[in-house]
């Protein structure tokens, strides 16, 4: 389909949202409900999801619903639709599963119907429906106060996949997977280097879709959204779950051969995780989520994971938590992003950490897309542009240009700080006064560290009383 077509569907989405809206619902409610009704619509159009067969009641289909009208809509929608197929196996019964509905007026649940009945999705790719969501995703990412954790800049996102470059019988798995996009990103790199999955046999392409991609995610709601996502791209994880990916239970026990996640970070966790194969101790969720991953890693398994600039050279915690890592692990690849790169979701700065399960490290090569690089920002957002030369060199024994590498030993002296600027020559870029965001994260990593040391003194001095 054409760019014009894909805005045409995105545009249409959005005037059935603008229903929505007069229907009194905040973007929070009003994606989630859009989405229920384009999935029903859906459900009519397909027979299956991948290879499971759609088992919908004739009393809940779209058919029976869009030939009722009035109140009579509104209650067999709330009363028989919603419940009953909360209630069915399968992903439907996971994807509708305590959804309520929110539309006051019948008048506004019939136009939203009307309109939702007049977009034929069996005609649309694939690629253009997920996008079509995807927008949606974004735009509540934008408006929607703290939504912005679950979404990921695509650019971020295909970069990240393309370096860790997974294959199709790989594990895969995201534990903080939000509405989905790492894993959704994966299967459709792996069709690339498949010729659109034509290289793979039906079954290596059915596990790919069902027992090779898993997630974990810890809202309820944003894991629904999530499900959708994934369905609307025609993927059907068998292990897409709810739950505290951090807390101590079974799913700590899988092993993955590749790990793509972008966790929550911020804040403290309001206890500890009671985690016997974490090494450090902290409430530092990005600190936790950190060796979650490397708890999680098979042998020769690769992890990309995005971490905010604190972990890279705090004291304390994260110093023990980066020296396990360094000495455990090969940290082969840090990228340092751009101000603003998750802009206008944080304003955090950021990195991804590129680790593999297999020897220590030797040397970590950073690529620095910080320096001289103009701030992201609505006029100026995050593009595959910005990442083209890192993939281009990565994993190539390079040191000029925004490439420079380091030994492990210069990283020991320096009390295991990955901290690029102690390291970058900045001779030729001319006055690098660090920008405000650089330096108020550095503030706020040295006043954490502070913190981390006095509690540890006054843990010491008690343990001597």
């Amino acid at each position: 389909m054409s760019e014009n077509g894909r805005m045409d569907v995105k545009n249409k989405i959005w005037d059935i949202c603008g229903i929505l809206r007069d229907d009194g619902m905040h973007i929070g409610t009003y994606v989630e409900q859009v989405t229920v009704l384009l999935f029903l619509k859906m459900m009519e159009e397909k027979e299956t999801f991948g290879e499971e067969p759609i088992e919908i009641p004739d009393e809940c289909n779209w058919e029976t619903l869009k030939q009722k009208d009035g109140e009579e809509l509104l209650s067999h929608y709330n009363t028989t639709v919603l419940p009953q197929l909360g209630e069915q196996d399968g992903i439907i019964g996971e994807i509708f599963a305590r959804v309520n509905s929110q539309f006051r007026t019948p008048v506004n649940l019939r136009r939203a119907v009307r309109e939702i009945d007049e977009i034929n999705w069996s005609e649309i790719d694939t690629d253009v429906k997920g996008a079509a969501y995807e927008s949606l995703l974004e735009k509540y990412a934008e408006e929607a106060k703290g939504a912005g954790q679950y979404f990921t800049p695509r650019a971020a996102i295909k970069a990240v996949v393309e370096a860790v470059d997974p294959d199709n019988d790989d594990k895969i798995h995201d534990p903080a997977a939000g509405t989905g996009g790492f894993l959704i990103h994966a299967f459709e790199h792996i069709l690339d280097k498949t010729n659109e999955g034509l290289d793979l046999s039906r079954e290596e392409r059915q596990a790919l879709m069902t027992e090779n991609l898993s997630g974990r995610e810890l809202v309820p709601e944003t894991r629904r959204l999530g499900l959708m996502n994934l369905a609307l791209h025609d993927l059907q994880p068998e292990n897409f779950e709810v739950g505290d990916s951090l807390a101590a239970g079974p799913h700590t026990e899988e092993r993955y051969d590749v790990i793509l996640t972008n966790p929550p970070y911020g804040g403290n966790q309001q206890k500890e995780p009671t985690r016997d194969d974490f090494m450090v101790e902290t409430k530092k969720p990005e600190l936790n989520f950190l060796q979650h991953c490397m708890t999680l890693l098979n042998a020769g398994g690769k992890c990309g994971i995005v971490v905010p600039d604190g972990v890279l050279f705090q004291g304390g915690q994260a110093e023990r938590v980066r020296e396990n890592l360094l000495r455990n692990f090969d940290l082969h690849t840090i990228l340092i992003l751009p101000i603003g790169a998750f802009h206008p979701y944080t304003n955090v700065t950021t990195n991804v950490v590129f680790f593999e399960n297999g020897g220590t490290t030797e040397d970590v090569s950073f690529y620095d897309l910080r320096t001289s690089v103009e701030k992201i920002k609505k006029s100026n957002p995050l593009t595959k542009d910005h990442f083209e030369d890192f993939l281009d060199n990565f994993g190539l024994e390079k040191d000029d240009g925004r490439y420079f590498e380091i030994s492990l030993e210069e990283v020991e002296r320096n009390d295991y700080s990955l901290n690029y600027k102690k390291y970058r020559d900045f001779e030729d870029d001319g006055d690098e006064t660090p920008p405000p965001e650089e330096l108020i994260t550095e503030l706020l990593s040295l006043q954490e560290t502070i913190k981390d040391n006095s509690e540890s003194i006054l843990a010491e001095l008690e343990e001597d009383e």
